[in-house]
């Protein structure tokens, strides 16, 4: 085989999710508008005729035929295209369905090949091992993940996908094709789905690399709501069968590190806290794309996690190039709230240019508690619980008014151990921090903290130096915090440690209550540990009532607690054998 070379390019298109037609149109446009780059092979991502998140609409023959009528349509369009086109389309086959990536060429099927290494969730729709090859073709394709498995020799490897954007997920991808295609002296085109994926659990990222021989040559914007093209030369060479397994070491937690969410490396912990504020922001700008929304509203109270939904909100409006006082702030003091984080949240949000609103509760609260016959004098969870559920009925009643989407703050920490009001502040209309850890909280508000102008960084560094608080309790006669979290539940960091363990580990008992001895040695005692474990893994399984019905929001790590797929625990589920160590 002489050597050979190529144009490609990789494409991940603007997609209107389940709009098959619409998508058919858009892939024909990329690919009207590529004539002119004499390009020989083009690759659109997996399952990009109808979007990777359809759900159990991928069941239903209105979407396969739609699919089936695009496919129909591309192949005609292709007689008039000098290249070789790759799509990605659910195919109905012998009562079947599968995840394909079609090969076009001139107006023929040259081959369908489909995605093998399926998720769990995949495996409710999709089956495996269908493959049609016509002829021989330039190149490998592989879907998805099965290129992670793929050990065959090839001088040219397309790999259409559609993976979640998850921190360190795109550094390892990229590190794992400069590895492989180093290896094997061969080239790589890579295209996945972008951030018009549903944003329900995840963002999807668009990226688009195209690599040969270990050198990344050409990679695309990320998190882009626009079609994306990058187009570079590959040279076909000769097949080296060198196939040796491909090794990266992936990120691992020392079990003895007591903050297994932050990376110890100050640069790498700086280029996470960047990514999770890009795919928190990417998701939640999503959905106001999707239900044409201008305007946000958010509950304001000088805390840690409002400050950095707020913060989170901001990044989106400018990202979407929004006025950033179309985020309206709604503070609402309480029988907790002191001057200290009631002049945060309203510094804050000026600071910031958000718009400020004031509705004080008590009033309201205290009528609430005379209408169900409730002694205002007890301060028990009906208090408590009374004012959560105020505000939540005033932020969204005033989003109801001015057409606005209510952002939730609540974070991972938080609902794993049931610390919140169910249908107050567990609830929202869409939830930017759900899957980010009270520990990793801080760091994010920090990053944040340490660029922005001097009044915003003070306002920043003073919320990050406040005890954390739901602040609904009356105050002491100094006017100073009664209710500190920490002192009920026990520390954030130990919890998180379980939290982190215990869901992406599947730690037993005795050995998670043994690794966090080791590594709070000298910081906390073994009976400490040991009640804090006890009330974490009772307020876990609890508190499952919770989780079973959490709003909309978006996933940034592989710890994530959505029902909907990341975590699936029955809400009655007993935890008796969990407490035996």
């Amino acid at each position: 085989m002489c050597n050979k070379k190529l144009n490609v390019a990789a494409v991940s298109p603007k997609l209107y999710l389940g709009n098959v037609s619409k998508n058919c149109i858009e892939i024909i446009n990329i690919l009207e508008n590529l004539k002119g780059n004499n390009v020989d092979v083009v690759a659109f991502p997996e399952l990009c005729l109808c979007g990777h998140t359809c759900g159990d609409m991928f069941f239903h023959p209105t979407l396969t035929n739609a699919c089936n009528k695009a496919i129909s349509d591309i192949i005609e369009y292709s007689k008039s295209h000098p290249a070789h086109i790759v799509i990605g389309s659910p195919i109905f086959h012998n009562s079947k369905l599968y995840n394909c990536a079609i090969h076009i060429y001139n107006g023929e099927i040259i081959q369908i090949v489909s995605k093998n290494l399926l998720s769990a969730a995949e495996k409710r729709w999709f089956s495996t091992d269908y493959r049609v090859i016509n002829s021989e073709s330039l190149f490998n394709i592989i879907v998805g993940e099965d290129f992670y498995s793929y050990n065959s020799p090839s001088n040219f490897i397309v790999n259409i996908s559609a993976v979640p954007a998850l921190v360190t997920r795109y550094d390892y991808h990229k590190s794992f094709v400069e590895k492989y295609t180093e290896n094997r002296n061969c080239a790589y085109l890579y295209a996945s789905a972008g951030a018009n994926e549903s944003t329900t659990d995840y963002v999807y990222s668009g990226a688009c690399l195209i690599a040969e021989n270990g050198i990344i040559k050409s990679e695309g914007k990320r998190f882009s709501f626009d079609s994306e093209v990058i187009i570079n030369e590959i040279e076909i060479k000769e097949v080296r069968y060198d196939i040796s397994p491909i090794n990266i070491n992936k990120y691992t937690v020392d079990e003895n590190d007591t903050h297994p969410f932050i990376p110890s490396n100050k640069k790498e912990l700086q280029n996470r806290c960047e990514e999770i504020i890009q795919i928190q922001s990417c998701g939640l700008a999503k959905r106001m794309l999707h239900i044409k929304c201008n305007k946000l509203v958010l509950g304001i109270s000088g805390g840690l996690d409002s400050t950095h939904a707020l913060l989170i909100s901001v990044e989106t409006l400018k990202k979407l190039n929004i006025p950033v006082k179309n985020l309206i702030c709604i503070t609402m003091p309480g029988f907790g709230t002191t001057d200290l984080t009631y002049t945060n949240a309203c510094n804050l949000v000026k600071s910031l240019g958000a718009t400020l609103i004031e509705i004080n509760i008590k009033d309201a609260c205290l009528q609430h508690f005379k209408d169900i016959g409730h002694d205002a004098d007890s301060h028990d969870v009906t208090y408590e619980n009374t004012q959560a559920r105020e505000r939540t009925q005033i932020l969204m009643d005033y989003a109801n008014k001015i057409g606005a989407l209510v952002v939730g703050t609540g974070d991972l920490s938080e609902l794993a151990l049931g610390w919140c009001t169910y249908n107050g502040d567990h609830m929202s209309m869409y939830g930017v921090n759900g899957s980010i850890p009270k520990t990793l909280m801080r760091y994010l508000v920090r990053h944040i903290a340490d660029k922005s102008d001097e009044s915003t960084s003070k306002t920043l560094y003073s919320v990050l130096d406040t005890p954390v608080s739901p602040e609904l309790l009356p105050l002491d006669k100094n006017g100073n915090i009664m209710q500190k979290t920490e002192n009920t539940i026990g520390p954030y960091d130990v919890h998180d440690y379980y939290i982190y363990h215990f869901v992406r580990h599947h730690k037993i008992p005795s050995e998670l209550l043994r690794m966090s001895v080791n590594a709070f040695k000298g910081s906390y005692t073994e009976e400490e540990l040991k009640n804090w474990f006890s009330i974490f893994i009772k307020r876990f399984f609890n508190n499952q009532f919770k989780r079973s019905c959490l709003p909309d929001g978006v996933a940034v790590g592989t710890v994530s607690l959505s029902p909907r797929g990341s975590f699936i625990l029955p809400s009655d589920f007993s935890y008796d054998e969990w407490l035996k160590f």
